[in-house]
């Protein structure tokens, strides 16, 4: 499967800030979909790619959702690399 299309589907069902859940375009992640597709081929770690994973959605909405949160997210990415 395309990289993008499988961390579209992780991170629409995650739905971090809740906007598709409240009816926004289902588009709405996409740009920061493809910085952390575009991250994936440089980070080490699972912990690694959870941070840059928060750092995407803190520069993009200034949404400071912790580690922990980002955690499962991460993981379910990385195990598919």
């Amino acid at each position: 499967m395309d990289e993008y299309i499988f961390v579209k589907s992780i991170v629409d069902e995650w739905d971090p800030i809740g906007l598709l859940n409240l009816g926004c375009p289902g588009d709405e992640y996409d740009p920061e979909i493809r910085e952390i597709v575009a991250l994936l081929p440089h980070v080490k770690s699972v912990d690694e790619l959870a941070l840059r994973i928060r750092q995407v959605l803190i520069k993009w909405f200034e949404e400071y959702l912790s580690i922990e949160v980002c955690y499962p997210v991460a993981l379910k990415i990385w195990e598919s690399r």
